[in-house]
């Protein structure tokens, strides 16, 4: 698919206007703008939830439909596609845009591509394309979305090597910096991170708040408290630069060594910074860490100050969900779960109830667990396969092994891709099997499992322990464990001999 995707660039760069739009030009349209109909493209492309589905059957009966769409939007989708880490849709999109809809390539356009082609793709991919841009789309942004690619591979050398050319070619820009500064932090180089903000004091290059980020993260790794101080400054010229986000992760840093008020200062710092239009991440973050540090009339500060200024939303209700649950607020939280389910009806995910029904579980609390769940089906929700392994954790807790068992089934009944149970509740289910002898039991939570997660050696040797103690051959399992890539070891051979304790 990548190389007729190559193919296709050479008729998409046609008539492709000269003064081309950077990357941060790429239009911002608010997703209740794009989602105002049914009709409308973007509705179409996100009820594609699989990822691995193409978007082509949507594209193209739009396309029949004789319907038209502006570049802007088209631009805007694909920037969401991205925050929402589907990056092959995103991709496949952006070569409808100019192979069918033949909409002009602009080098922002490539700098995104090169980005998506990296992720669904990988590396290489992404370097053959760059190859093929022509010589007047190969601006600036382009270079820096190829040194990216480089940079988060991890393929230091060839990074080096671009970044270098990039600064003979006058490319200089903080953004690049900032992603060698990334890949010697990533790589343990941290004496280069520092090398690197000296380099651009001496070239007169101005750092951003990305650039000081990278220097707080050195900072902390290498456990240089002086240094992160001298950095936090006020007196500091770069100090202006340094957005909520630096000061909330140094103080996280103060907690080490037992610099609570320092912590605190850091913190408060950071409070000022949120940035009004979207403080989201923020407040979430401030919520979470003065719980974590024990502040929690600062945490119901916080939650209070979130609400007064942040539309809801489902990720901070789960932070102030979580934040109750680790001060052992479990009223507190099935209280805020309510108020969720009132304010956020419209946007409702069970991952947020799955919180609660979790943390009653963990306390033996099931049937406040299994009533939670059973008054959410009731308002027409739909619970996870986790929600039901959950459970099936919780009846294990209390002892109620039949109904934990029941519960494990309905959990691998429900499973779909991209969950991945820890095989902890399976496998508990698996020796209840062997003490009943019950090989068909055993067999079936065993094909039931192997439609999503391979079976795993303590699978297999679960199954061999029942068919040994029900007297069954076991040739035939022997022969699919090994087809499985498991050959029999020491504790197979211990269990084939009849010590199946």
């Amino acid at each position: 698919m990548y190389r007729l995707l190559v193919r296709r660039l050479s008729t998409a760069v046609v008539g492709a206007d000269k003064s081309v739009a950077a990357r941060s030009a790429f239009p911002s349209i608010s997703r209740s703008k794009l989602r105002s109909s049914p009709d409308d493209l973007f509705p179409r492309i996100a009820a594609v939830g699989n990822t691995s589905l193409p978007l082509a059957p949507v594209l193209e009966e739009w396309a029949r439909e004789g319907r038209t769409v502006e570049k802007a939007v088209i631009q805007s989708i694909v920037k969401h596609l991205i925050h929402f880490r589907r990056y092959a849709h995103a991709l496949e999109l952006s070569f409808w845009m100019t192979d069918r809809r033949h909409l002009y390539l602009s080098a922002g356009d490539v700098a995104y591509r090169l980005e998506l082609m990296a992720k669904v793709y990988g590396l290489d991919s992404a370097v053959e394309y760059f190859g093929t841009v022509p010589q007047q789309l190969r601006k600036p942004q382009c270079y820096g979305s190829l040194l990216k690619c480089y940079a988060e591979a991890k393929a230091a050398d060839k990074a080096e090597e671009l970044f270098a050319k990039m600064q003979e070619m006058g490319m200089k820009a903080s953004y690049n910096y900032n992603w060698m500064m990334k890949l010697y932090m990533e790589t343990g180089q941290l004496e280069r991170v520092h090398a690197l903000f000296q380099d651009m004091k001496e070239k007169g290059i101005e750092p951003d708040m990305f650039t000081l980020e990278n220097l707080v993260v050195a900072y902390i790794a290498a456990e240089d408290i002086e240094g992160l101080e001298k950095l936090l400054d006020k007196a500091n010229p770069h100090e202006k630069h340094l957005m909520w986000y630096g000061h909330a992760i140094a103080a996280k840093a103060f907690m080490k060594p037992r610099m609570p008020e320092r912590a605190a200062e850091a913190l408060c710092d950071a409070e000022k910074r949120i940035p009004k239009n979207n403080g989201r991440a923020a407040y979430g973050y401030l919520l979470t860490a003065y719980t974590n540090m024990g502040m929690l009339p600062e945490a119901e500060r916080i939650w209070d100050v979130y609400k007064s200024k942040v539309p809801p939303c489902n990720s901070m209700y789960g932070c102030r969900i979580s934040a109750l649950l680790k001060m052992n607020d479990i009223d507190g939280a099935a209280k805020a779960l309510k108020e969720w389910e009132t304010i956020c009806a419209h946007f409702f995910d069970f991952k947020i109830t799955n919180l609660v029904v979790d943390a009653y579980c963990r306390e033996g609390l099931v049937e406040k667990a299994l009533a939670l769940v059973d008054d959410t089906i009731k308002n027409g929700r739909k619970p996870y396969a986790s929600t039901w392994y959950k459970l099936a954790g919780g009846y294990f807790k209390t002892g109620l092994v039949l109904k934990a068992v029941d519960m494990t089934r309905k959990a691998l009944a429900h499973a779909a891709f991209p969950w991945k149970p820890d095989l902890t509740y399976v496998l508990m289910s698996l020796n209840h099997f062997m003490g009943q002898r019950d090989v068909e039991a055993a067999e079936e939570m065993a094909s039931m499992l192997q439609k999503f997660h391979p079976l795993t050696r303590d699978v297999y040797h679960c199954l061999l322990k029942t068919y040994v103690r029900a007297g069954k051959p076991v040739s035939e399992l022997l022969d699919r464990m090994k087809k499985d890539g498991l050959e029999a070891d020491e504790e197979t051979n211990r269990i084939l001999a009849g010590d199946c304790q």
